[in-house]
Order: structure tokens, then C-alpha cells, then sequence
């Protein structure tokens, strides 16, 4: 078949693929690094080709119209399989590494020490790691497969639960021997908090933990930093209290260099996931590293039961 006869040059189609995905000439222009003129000239250039009005470029925001909107949809549906067999492709040639994304704390304290082990047994593959340093890690044609936090209901991915995210307060032996005792949860009220701001309330602030055993707040005392990491490396150097999860915590208290100041623990909203595109295959670097992930799960949980940090709830709501 002679495709040229009825299908317009590449850059013509991803003019309008962009123009109607962005509703805007400006947009679409900056996307493909070309003048907002160049855009509007291309589409000129298909409508012809096409003998169709494919927008409305009166109305704001650009309107695709009836006959647009079916064409839009064919081309998008031909070129997702395109770009997808690209990166198939792509991904063959590199099937020695791999990319995750991951939340600059858990990057740092919990997915970093584990690597050793995973290049123990695999040291023929390179894991790259792009960190969010706040929000959620992407998931995109850069990224092969992400660890996240949340409960895993992602649209357009598939997700395996690592561990299920337990919370409680940890303090380094330097900050609680300068202190006062600590014998219940109102007690840290009187004590410096370390505070990690998060957009999402899933990650567990102090007020919520205090909430959680009925102590009423007002202006908690502490610094406040802009991510986990740094609070938790606050924590650390014995500035303050912080909230420990599992996922950052873990392997200071079992070092003796952070210690838990209660038994109960609060379950998070949540849990750290192992998540990649759904219908998108992985290369075969990814598939070890996810094989590799789930099946050593097991045996972080039963680790993690061995330690002090455990489920446990109890309110403790009468202190």
C-alpha cells in the first residue's frame, strides 16, 4: 500500500497530536521546540492534505472538531503502537540496566542498602536511580519501574505490595540523654519534634499521630524541613524527635543509633509498592530486578519481625 497518499509527513501528525492533547498552538509549539507559527502552518498543511477542518483555532482552548476527533484517534492509537515497539526495541539494546524511580528517603535509607545484595547476585546489570524529592516518583518511557508509597491503586500500572508502612516516634541515644523522660505521648508535647512537610497526608505528620491518641495540639515546638530525608538525618544528629516509618527507620534502630520510645506503632495509610506501566513489557534487566524485589520480600517481612519495630494497636487514648 502507498501510505503516503493518504498519511501526512511525522511532524505533521505529532503537530496535531499535540495541538489536540494540549488544546493550544502555543503549547504544542513549546512541546516540539518550534515557533507557535510553524504549528499553526502544519496543521494548516494536513487540513489540506485532508481536505477536513481538523480544529477550531477561534475558540480558546483550541477545540478539535467532529472529524478532527476521529482522526486525532486514529492517530494516537497508530502511534502508540509505534512508540511502543520503539521502546521494546529500544529497551532489547540495554537489557544490562535499568531505571527506578523512588522517594528520596526511601531511595537513601531503604532501596540503596538493598542493592549491594541485589549486585551481589546480578552484577552484570546497572540499576539507575531518578529520586523524587517530593510528590510521587514518575513513572514514565525513561522509567522502568518505580517504587512508590501509596496504596497502589495507580491507573495504568500494576503493583506488588513490598511492606506495609508502621509508624512510631524515634529519637538518637545523644538527644533522649540530654532530655527529659519520656513515658507517654502527651510527654512530647514538652519535647523539639522534627517536622517533614508532605502534600499528601497519607505521610504521616505529628499532628495526626498526636490525633490518633486523642491529645489535642496547639503550635507543636521543633524545626521543620521541606522532606524526610533531612529530618530524618536531623533525627540522627540529635536535634529532635522524628516520626519513623519502616521504610527510613528500620535499619538506624537496629544499629542502636535511633531507639523507638514506644511499643504501639500506627499503620500508615499505605504501603511501599513496586509499580510499572501496565501492558508495557519490561526489559529483561527490569524483570530480574522485579523478580529479584518480590521474592526477597518474604524475607524483609519476616526480618522486620524479628525487630522492634512491629505492628502493634493499642490507642493508649487514656494517657
Amino acid at each position: 500500500m502507498k501510505y503516503w497518499r493518504h498519511v501526512p509527513p511525522l511532524r505533521v501528525m505529532l503537530a496535531i497530536e499535540a495541538t489536540a492533547r494540549l488544546e493550544s498552538l502555543s503549547k504544542a509549539a513549546n512541546e516540539l521546540n518550534v515557533t507557535q507559527s510553524a504549528i499553526s502552518h502544519l496543521i494548516t498543511q494536513a487540513e489540506e492534505f485532508l481536505s477536513v477542518r481538523l480544529f477550531d483555532r477561534q475558540s480558546r482552548p483550541v477545540r478539535v472538531t467532529i472529524e478532527g476527533r476521529r482522526y486525532v484517534n486514529a492517530l494516537v492509537a497508530g502511534l502508540d503502537i509505534i512508540s511502543l515497539e520503539g521502546e521494546t526495541l529500544q529497551r532489547g539494546h540495554n537489557a544490562d540496566s535499568l531505571t527506578v524511580s523512588c522517594n528520596l528517603a526511601n531511595a537513601n535509607f531503604w532501596l540503596l542498602p538493598r542493592l549491594k545484595e541485589f549486585y551481589e547476585s546480578h552484577p552484570e546489570i546497572t540499576v539507575n536511580m531518578v529520586t523524587a524529592y517530593q510528590g510521587l516518583p514518575e513513572l514514565s518511557e525513561r522509567i522502568d519501574i518505580s517504587v512508590r508509597f501509596g496504596r497502589g491503586n495507580w491507573p495504568d500500572c500494576d503493583a506488588e505490595l513490598l511492606l506495609l508502612e508502621l509508624i512510631t516516634p524515634v529519637a538518637s541515644p545523644v538527644y533522649l540523654a540530654r532530655s527529659a523522660t519520656i513515658e507517654t505521648p502527651r510527654d512530647l508535647t514538652h519535647h523539639r519534634l522534627l517536622h517533614a512537610r508532605a502534600d499528601d497526608k497519607a505521610w504521616f505528620d505529628w499532628e495526626q499521630w498526636f490525633a490518633h491518641y486523642g491529645i489535642k495540639t496547639h503550635q507543636l515546638p521543633g524545626p521543620h524541613f521541606d522532606n524526610h530525608l533531612t529530618m530524618m538525618q536531623a533525627a540522627l544528629a540529635g536535634e529532635g524527635i522524628a516520626l519513623g516509618w519502616i521504610g527510613t527507620a528500620t535499619e538506624f534502630v537496629r544499629a542502636g543509633q535511633l531507639f523507638e520510645l514506644f511499643d504501639d506503632k500506627i499503620q500508615a495509610d499505605g504501603g511501599i509498592y513496586l509499580v510499572w506501566r501496565k501492558n508495557v513489557p519490561l526489559s529483561a534487566a527490569a524483570k530480574t530486578f522485579a523478580t529479584w524485589m518480590l521474592a526477597s520480600r518474604d524475607a524483609n517481612l519476616r526480618d522486620l519481625k524479628d525487630q522492634s519495630l512491629q505492628p502493634s494497636f493499642n490507642k493508649r487514648r487514656d494517657q
